[in-house]
């Protein structure tokens, strides 16, 4: 439609005077197949190829007309009552000789979908028989020539993937079957090859992965060969790309470098050193790589790291504890002897002197039995890993047993007891010694503690299954410094009143090991000059 529509434009703009538009309508239409109609500005039709131009009405309010007088350019679909069928319109706005006119060309839908379906169907039929015809020509040489080409080519874009099963069936004896017998035999060599270097790469990374210590291999440059997850997580490398780096870089710890940097003295002190890394310490072991196969060719260094963190510091516990448990011994014994002495010289003479220093030997031999009897207890507790000795009770027996074992402390020292259990029916699957050691422990310490006329409050509270015990104290307190402390062999907040109130410094270290024996969990609140409270969470609700 916009084709004729210029075309007809065209020569109307080669007119000096006005044509004749009826009769350029009524020519194009009867080439064109198409009704042409000419409306000047106003709607007023001025000829049309189809119908008596005179007696059509005004065409003023056409969708198209209105557009193309508007923009150049309007179009619309609608039915035509004159033709009695759908029309698809199109409007040109034409100026000429100072006259603007509108160009209108229409053709019925019907006839479009017509020529559509016309030319697809001679494009369709073009491209089948230009298919067929190649088809024909092409496909028996393609088959023939290049089927065990592309087998060929698929098997060894297959192999270049990892995939080694596939099979060739070229049985020829041309050139083309040789190849392939061959390359079967190559595949069925590689696939062999592989999968052994397959399995020895797997079982070298699970062997890496699963080594205690860290492993760092090393070349004549000192740069990283191989390296395990152990020794990346132990020099905390945040580095991906680690293989092929310089260690120096890697690892910057003078130490560690100066170590590790000659491959040709390593003497037996070179051997092992021992290094502090951040707040670890490492034992570091170092050996040469030699290939046995190449006269003994040094290839580089071998490096094995040990995290010795938890040794050192069991070393320094154990340490700590024997001058401790020395000294705790010592100083009763000392006692004893000195008032033997005492005693010897003539002191015994002296009856009321005599029995006061009889009253002081027992006192500190009882000092000293009940130390010896904490440190079994904790040393039995340490190396148990769980609590073989349990059965089954009634909570507020074991609380009823420990209340009245302490009852008798607490009135000496003027300290109010407190006991309060939620609900009062639980039942409890625990070594039950065990558990009064524990609160007898922790209520002892809040006795000695406390202040004249203070009190101890004991709560246990049943949450699901967990035994909630808290005992607080209106004591003394504890400091935040001290808290992190409190649970150490033989640390004493005040280390005088302690040992006037016949500590040992063992209680609250045998109440944390019973805590992780039953895989509970303890909290400490306290202020200074206000008091103290721990709390106990135990997983033992039957």
């Amino acid at each position: 439609l916009m084709t004729v529509g210029h075309l007809i434009e065209d020569e109307l703009l080669t007119f000096d005077d006005s044509p004749d538009l009826n009769d350029i309508a009524i020519r194009y239409g009867k080439v064109t197949n198409m009704r042409i109609t000419f409306i000047d500005e106003l709607g007023n039709v001025l000829g049309d190829s189809s119908q008596d131009y005179s007696q059509m009405e005004n065409h003023g309010d056409r969708r198209e007309f209105i557009d193309a007088l508007k923009y150049g350019l309007g179009e619309s679909t609608r039915y035509s009552s004159s033709l009695e069928t759908h029309l698809k319109y199109i409007a040109l706005k034409v100026v000429n000789n100072d006259e603007t006119m509108i160009i209108r060309l229409s053709i019925p839908i019907d006839d479009i979908n017509v020529i559509k379906e016309l030319i697809k169907l001679y494009i369709i039929s073009g491209v089948i028989i230009s298919i067929i015809a190649s088809m024909a020509m092409g496909i028996q040489f393609s088959i023939i020539l290049t089927k065990p080409i592309k087998k060929l080519t698929k098997l060894t874009k297959d192999i270049s993937q990892g995939n080694f099963k596939g099979k060739l069936d070229i049985n020829s004896n041309d050139e083309i079957g040789q190849l392939a017998q061959s390359f079967t035999h190559m595949q069925m060599k590689l696939d062999k090859t592989i999968n052994e270097l397959n399995e020895r790469n797997i079982e070298m990374e699970a062997i890496l992965d699963s080594m205690v210590g860290g492993l760092i291999a090393l070349d004549l440059n000192n740069q990283v060969m191989m390296i395990n997850p152990t020794a990346i997580e132990m020099f905390d490398i945040n580095n991906k790309k680690i293989i092929g780096e310089d260690i120096l870089l890697v690892i910057r710890d003078n130490v560690f470098n100066q170590f590790i940097k000659n491959h040709d003295e390593l003497t037996i002190d070179q051997r092992v050193m021992d290094i502090k890394y951040e707040d670890k310490d490492y034992k570091i072991f170092k050996s040469k790589i030699i290939n046995k196969l190449n006269d003994d060719k040094l290839l580089g260094t071998l490096i094995i790291i040990q995290d010795i963190t938890n040794l050192k510091k069991l070393e320094q516990i154990r340490s700590e504890f024997v001058s401790n448990v020395s000294h705790e011994l010592k100083t009763p014994l000392t006692s004893i002897r000195g008032f033997i002495d005492t005693l010897k010289n003539g002191a015994i003479e002296d009856k009321d002197v005599a029995e006061k220093f009889l009253d002081i030997i027992d006192i500190e031999a009882e000092r000293l039995s009940i130390l010896i009897e904490d440190i079994l207890n904790l040393s039995e507790i340490e190396t148990m890993k769980e609590d073989i000795y349990i059965g089954e009770y009634i909570l507020k027996d074991i609380i009823a047993e420990v209340k009245d074992i302490m009852l008798p402390v607490a009135e000496k020292k003027n300290v109010t007891l407190d006991f309060t259990i939620i609900p009062d029916d639980i039942y409890v699957k625990v070594n039950k010694n065990r558990l009064k050691q524990l609160l007898i422990n922790l209520i002892d310490n809040g006795i000695k503690y406390n202040k004249e006329n203070g009190s101890v409050s004991i709560t246990c509270k049943k949450i699901y299954n967990i035994i909630e015990f808290s005992i607080k104290d209106t004591g003394i307190g504890v400091s935040d410094k001290d808290i992190p402390r409190l649970f150490e062999r033989f640390y004493r907040v005040d280390k005088g009143r302690s040992r006037t109130q016949g500590g040992t410094g063992l209680g609250l270290s045998i109440v944390k090991h019973i805590v992780n024996l039953y895989d509970g969990n303890m909290e400490v609140k306290s202020r200074e000059g206000e008091g103290t409270e721990f709390i106990i969470k135990l997983p033992i609700v039957l």
